[in-house]
């Protein structure tokens, strides 16, 4: 078995998901996980990204060239200014810049569909989905 077929099969168990239930999720079938998890057969890249996403990994965690999970390219402090520029809040001094260092990737996708909600209510129109 190599790094491919070993780390999918225990991400996939890790995330407690069956073969099925994972290869619907990437629109291949069952045989077609177990061969990649058997090591007979290589997803394509479209997969290969597909997979990265659905089991929350990077590409080179799932090929081997890393033992890192989660790439190190997230940077708070500049998701954060992309938020105020994106809906014009020109006064973050409010903010404690400490605790946005630690909010994660999902705390920020958090903020920003709050922030969509305030914008879009503030223009009077319901974009916020």
């Amino acid at each position: 078995m190599n790094k491919f077929s070993h780390r999918l099969k225990k991400l996939r168990e890790k995330e407690n998901m069956s073969r099925e239930i994972l290869a619907n999720k990437l629109g291949v079938s069952y045989s077609t996980i177990a061969k990649y998890e058997s090591g007979v057969r290589e997803p394509d890249f479209s997969t290969l990204e597909k997979l990265s996403s659905v089991l929350d990994v990077t590409v080179d965690y799932l090929l081997g060239k890393t033992d890192k999970e989660q790439g190190n390219d997230f940077d708070p402090i500049a998701e954060h200014n992309r938020l105020l520029e994106k809906y014009g809040i020109e006064d973050s001094g409010f903010f404690d810049i400490e605790k946005w260092k630690e909010m994660t990737p999902e705390q920020l996708r958090e903020l920003e569909s709050y922030f969509n909600y305030i914008y879009s209510k503030s223009k009077g129109t319901d974009d916020s989905n």
